[in-house]
């Protein structure tokens, strides 16, 4: 656990990391959902179309693209079960320098071959090995910039560019739901949405298969709740970092925790009614939603679409996942 004191961006620096991440990601569209009979309008936020497909190019593009060529000089490194390794790797290779990162054995193989396939040196960790790793700061004897998709100020930044595209694509939206991971994404989002549009309620979606936050809103401090296996990766921690906490409770004015099945049946509609494909994490703040998670105008973050292909099939045939 690191002693640092984190920092919300703000709006000047989640505008600096737009900047930056112009010749890089995409502005991801925000479509309507095609549903009816519901008595709030609910919006996708499109990250899956993202190059890697994932919101991870952001926050890990902008504190690559921050940090000058000295830094970079002997690679980067991550702490990763997935997305923000492929992250890392896909900009380490625009930007010609290494990448290294440390993934849970447990990781999907999809996309620990992703990373593979970017030219990523991946080592692999236990579970236990790994957790720890991410709460101890991710600090190791590896040389290189570490860059910490989580805590990183300048990764939040690229995060908040998801908030100032939502306020320009929909300027009246009242609530943003956005997935917990480890609660960079909501709080990279909330800064550039309550600097902007501070009347917007940030909705942190969660699913019962590990939901930290809720737990951790109900007890008044991060505790460790049980994780249990599920086709859901990227969300869904054994805990709140203590270093997230507050930065997490001073935006977050509730949350949503949806059930597994929820969550199917999400990636289920998304496809059926908007051609949209998600991974399970991606499909959460959706899955609240759809629960009345929403209030008036609602921007569901669909954060990634790297589903492993046989599990997206047994998904859309009902089939036990």
């Amino acid at each position: 656990m690191s002693d640092e004191v984190l920092n919300a961006p703000t709006l000047n620096e989640i505008r600096k990391a737009a900047d930056l991440l112009t010749p890089y990601v995409v502005r991801t569209p925000l479509l309507r959902l095609n549903l009816r009979d519901t008595p709030n309008e609910i919006y996708v936020k499109l990250e899956n179309l993202q190059p890697i497909g994932a919101f991870k190019l952001r926050c890990m593009g902008s504190a690559m693209l921050s940090a000058d060529a000295d830094t970079l000089r002997d690679g980067a490194y991550t702490v990763s079960s997935g997305n923000a390794g492929i992250g890392l790797a896909w900009m380490a290779a625009k930007l010609g320098v290494a990448a290294t990162v440390y993934a849970p054995e447990s990781g999907p193989p999809g996309k620990l071959g992703k990373m593979r396939d970017l030219g990523a040196h991946v080592h692999l960790l236990s579970d236990d090995q790994w957790w720890r790793m991410i709460v101890n700061g991710a600090h190791t004897k590896e040389s290189g910039f570490l860059v910490d998709a989580v805590r990183n100020t300048s990764a939040m930044a690229g995060n908040g560019t998801i908030g100032l595209e939502i306020i320009e694509q929909l300027p009246d939206v009242d609530s943003v739901i956005v997935p917990f991971g480890g609660g960079g994404v909501v709080c990279g989002i909330a800064s550039a949405i309550r600097a902007l549009k501070p009347e917007t309620r940030i909705i942190v979606a969660e699913s019962d298969a590990a939901s930290p936050l809720t737990a951790a809103l109900a007890a008044g401090r991060p505790v460790t709740v049980p994780v249990r296996p599920s086709f859901i990766s990227g969300a869904g921690a054994p805990s709140v970092l203590d270093e997230m906490w507050p930065l997490v409770r001073s935006v977050a004015d509730r949350t949503i925790v949806s059930s597994v099945t929820e969550v199917a049946d999400a990636i289920r509609l998304l496809f059926e009614l908007n051609h949209v494909v998600a991974e399970g994490a991606g499909a959460i703040a959706v899955a609240g939603a759809l629960s009345g998670g929403g209030d008036g105008k609602t921007v569901c973050v669909v954060t990634g679409g790297n589903i492993d292909r046989e599990l997206f099939g047994s998904i859309l045939n009902m089939q036990p996942v």
